[in-house]
């Protein structure tokens, strides 16, 4: 195939026009009769011993001390600032390739509803995730709820009755049922801007991989806090105190939530933070934060399935939970601020006490009484804790929710219609099945595109 060499203006005005400033330093951008934006994330990496020797923290230590010591590039170097909108730019390229079109836009791409899917020796995402029939995938009979009753993007629930008055948060006085076609939208004109973080590590760059290619792209930012970095995925390689292990999770999380503050608090209005087994509904989550009545900006917000541990009620950290820009610079420049060497792997619990002083998690269930923050995968909401056996750990979880929300809501009726997110996705066709089965990513004429065209 012929190809056009790119006068140098020309590929300094595209590099900043598409914001990839963090990638490789000799990029590369080339015109074809097919594709007219092609960016490479390829990275120049020098020798995996001198890339060691500069990870050596004893040998090259940050110039700030934890939490504060920030990133490592891909070659080791410290001072790191990751472009958040890399990922969504670079999927926007891989979209390009796919449609044959070059000036496809996000809108296009997330009208498309566009998930590439991976197949090689070990594992065929087709197959497993497109050509599976219903209920048999890793969704089980779960299935029904996912076409049927959870809606991406919809309106916020009704109550089931009109004098609940958990939805929208001022109650329903004067308009007992507002018109569907009226967006649950009280504080701007514009959506609110999130950015979405995950903590993971190298070996579970497949989950991060299966994330970027089907919800984290979605996010206004996003970035993968790791031990590696990879700006193809989005993964920063950010150190903290104490080992790269869960039973240190604190530290890791205290990292985060610092790098966070320091590079991204005035570029968004919520901040999102979770586990690599976690799947983001984005659209629902944009549209939930857009209802909340944060008095314009000043109200501290801490946002999450709600659940019990040691006396407090916090955010759980499986589904994740969701800061504003109010309650994370509080945490970083008032918490953060004391010194703190603790070893934990409840980063969750360790939020709820650290945040407590200042603001407490959320009440964000729906008017029917159902989580939107969902701490398990949706086929374990298909078991009734109240008449079957269930783990203890789900038993616990389920009667403090009845508890907490005043209502007997079990199994599937745990599942709001405006679900934020899924925890306990173990694998990468987990996370693309069900995200597949949601944005209805498969095309007509496979066994799950009929399947789900047909269901909705």
């Amino acid at each position: 195939m012929r190809r056009t060499r790119v006068p140098a203006l020309v590929t300094y005005a595209l590099v900043v026009f598409l914001g990839l400033r963090d990638i490789r330093r000799h990029l590369k951008i080339v015109l074809t009769t097919q594709v007219q934006i092609s960016p490479s994330t390829q990275i120049d990496l020098d020798p995996p011993d001198i890339i060691a020797k500069r990870k050596n923290m004893t040998l090259y230590p940050p110039t700030k001390v934890h939490p504060f010591a920030g990133a490592r590039d891909a070659n080791g170097h410290w001072g790191y600032i990751a472009d958040p909108k890399l990922v969504r730019h670079y999927m926007l390229w891989q979209f390009r390739n796919t449609s044959q079109n070059a000036d496809a836009s996000f809108a296009d791409m997330e009208k498309a509803r566009f998930m590439p899917l991976n197949d090689d020796a070990e594992v065929n995402e087709t197959e497993q995730v497109c050509e599976t029939p219903p209920e048999m995938g890793i969704e089980g009979k779960a299935w029904d709820v996912l076409v049927h009753k959870v809606v991406v993007g919809g309106p916020v629930p009704l109550p089931n009755s009109p004098l609940d008055p958990r939805e929208p948060p001022q109650g329903w006085a004067g308009e007992m049922f507002p018109k569907i076609e009226d967006p649950p939208y009280f504080n701007s004109a514009t959506p609110p801007k999130i950015f979405c973080g995950m903590y993971t590590y190298h070996k579970k760059h497949y989950l991060l991989k299966a994330a970027a290619q089907s919800w984290a792209w979605r996010c206004d930012g996003f970035l993968a806090f790791s031990d590696v970095t990879d700006p193809s995925m989005g993964a920063v390689d950010l150190p903290h105190y104490g080992e790269e292990v869960y039973g240190n999770m604190w530290q890791k999380v205290r990292s985060i939530w610092s790098y966070i503050y320091t590079n991204y608090l005035d570029e968004f209005d919520y901040f999102h933070l979770n586990g690599d087994d976690t799947l983001i509904i984005v659209d629902n989550l944009r549209n939930y934060l857009w209802s909340i009545d944060d008095e314009h900006g000043t109200k501290p917000l801490y946002l999450g399935g709600a659940y019990e541990t040691h006396g407090i009620t916090a955010c759980n950290g499986g589904p994740g939970y969701t800061l504003n820009r109010v309650a994370l610079k509080w945490l970083v420049e008032k918490a953060f601020a004391q010194p703190d060497i603790s070893v934990d792997s409840g980063e969750d619990r360790l939020m709820g006490f650290t945040l407590r002083p200042f603001v407490r998690c959320y009440d964000t269930h729906d008017a029917n009484g159902s989580k939107r923050y969902l701490g398990f995968s949706p086929r374990h909401y298909m078991t009734n804790c109240d008449v079957d056996r269930c783990l203890p750990y789900m038993s616990r979880q389920f009667k403090f929710w009845q508890k907490y929300v005043k209502k007997n809501v079990t199994g599937a009726d745990l599942i709001s219609s405006q679900a934020v997110s899924f925890h306990m996705l173990k694998n990468q066709v987990m996370m693309k099945r069900i995200h597949a089965i949601l944005y209805q990513t498969c095309p007509r004429g496979t066994l799950l595109g009929d399947a789900v065209g047909d269901g909705r």
